[in-house]
């Protein structure tokens, strides 16, 4: 990501997560393709991709989708086939463990699916547990290739362990308040189930219930719920909709015919309306514009969602959202303080010589900054408000 910031700025960065969208996206179809027919496949697809979308960033977790993919559906396929995992999985292993802490969730699988091959009926559950066995030992000392070690290993489970998550937005859960890719998911789940037209074995189903419960927890696993969920469904779905029955000819002629149309039409309308994001990265400039350039270079105080953006404009933040970075206890103090609670936000203020804070206009920490003695407002712009402090 910074080869590609250095290469083409912010443009180079967005054709990199382009990239690794579309090759998630060509590795996915691919999968769904042999156990589904094409339409079906790009359904799929589209369901897949729209629970993905609200983690659709420029952040390392996107550049990890491709290995998450191709590690899920490779394990998917071996079981299909009632072979063990291909070895040429286990470099995709050593890549995500650095890439990206969801790595985890691949190991779990990959022993969730070890459990199904033993459990099988039809197998010889020695042989499969030897060689699932093998290959998990496997990948576990190629996820120890990471700079810390064990410590990386076991970082996944430190990090959901944080209590300070709970007030983190993209750890929230999701707010049903309005119609959401999830629910229209969890909602076709539902009715396929009931329907009695899609039955899932027994590991299946407990995957996929890991899966929504994950969703429903954090807003951020509803990627995995979108991207693993289509691969552990492929092949009970394939098998309800009976995989030889292909399609008749002029459908997919039609197709063919229609998907060039609807990408030009869908271009043709990025371009008539572009978008506008709710704060820009000029607007915030602007802001800090108002600030003394010496005050710029003294201890701030800021909102967590500020950090990035200082750090931008050349800023050093209080904090930012690298929460595993910061540790529960500072980010605990940091929202007992912003919260705000006026003797611990007189204590941080005092022992980190605070000079000068900046939160958006709504927080409940403007009020308490206007009514504390020895502060005062500086500006409000661009949905910001910077306090200094007073003699």
């Amino acid at each position: 990501m910074a080869l590609a910031w250095r290469t083409g700025g912010m443009s180079g960065v967005m054709t990199l997560t382009a990239l690794a969208v579309a090759t998630t996206s060509a590795l996915l179809l691919r999968h769904l393709r042999a156990f589904v027919p094409g339409p079906y496949a790009v359904l799929g697809l589209a369901i897949a991709l729209a629970n993905a979308a609200p983690s659709l960033l420029a952040r390392p977790h996107v550049l990890a989708w491709p290995c998450l993919v191709l590690w899920c559906g490779g394990l998917a396929m071996a079981r299909a086939r009632r072979e063990s995992p291909p070895l040429w999985l286990l470099p995709a292993m050593t890549l995500w463990v650095n890439l990206h802490g969801s790595f985890m969730g691949g190991l779990l699988l990959a022993a969730a699916f070890a459990v199904e091959a033993v459990c099988d009926p039809t197998a010889n559950r020695r042989a499969a547990a030897i060689q699932w066995g093998r290959f998990l030992l496997a990948a576990i000392l190629c996820a120890l290739a990471n700079p810390e070690g064990p410590a990386g290993l076991l970082f996944p489970f430190q990090h959901l362990g944080m209590k300070s998550l709970a007030w983190i937005g993209e750890w929230q859960s999701t707010d049903f308040s309005r119609l959401q890719p999830l629910e229209l998911m969890i909602l076709a789940g539902l009715a396929l189930g009931l329907s009695g037209k899609v039955t899932l074995p027994p590991m299946r189903l407990l995957m996929l219930l890991a899966l929504i419960h994950g969703a429903l927890s954090h807003s951020r696993n509803e990627q995995l719920l979108g991207l693993v969920g289509a691969i552990v469904l492929a092949q009970p779905i394939g098998a309800a909709l009976g995989r030889g029955q292909a399609l008749p000819t002029p459908t997919w002629r039609f197709a063919i015919f229609a998907a060039p149309i609807l990408a030009l039409a869908a271009l043709g309308a990025r371009a008539a309306i572009p978008l506008t994001p709710e704060r820009t990265g000029a607007a915030f400039a602007a802001t800090l514009a108002r600030v003394p350039p010496d005050l710029r270079t003294r201890p701030v105080l800021n909102d967590y969602s500020l950090g990035g953006d200082l750090i931008f404009q050349g800023i050093r933040p209080f904090v930012d959202s690298r929460a595993d970075l910061h540790g529960d206890a500072f980010l605990t103090r940091f929202r007992a303080a912003t919260a705000p609670n006026r003797p611990a936000l007189r204590r941080l203020l005092t022992e980190h010589a605070i000079a000068w804070t900046i939160f958006p206009a709504g927080h409940p920490i403007v009020p308490a900054l206007d009514q504390e003695p020895g502060w005062r407002r500086l500006t409000e712009a661009g949905g910001a408000i910077v306090h200094i402090r007073t003699p």
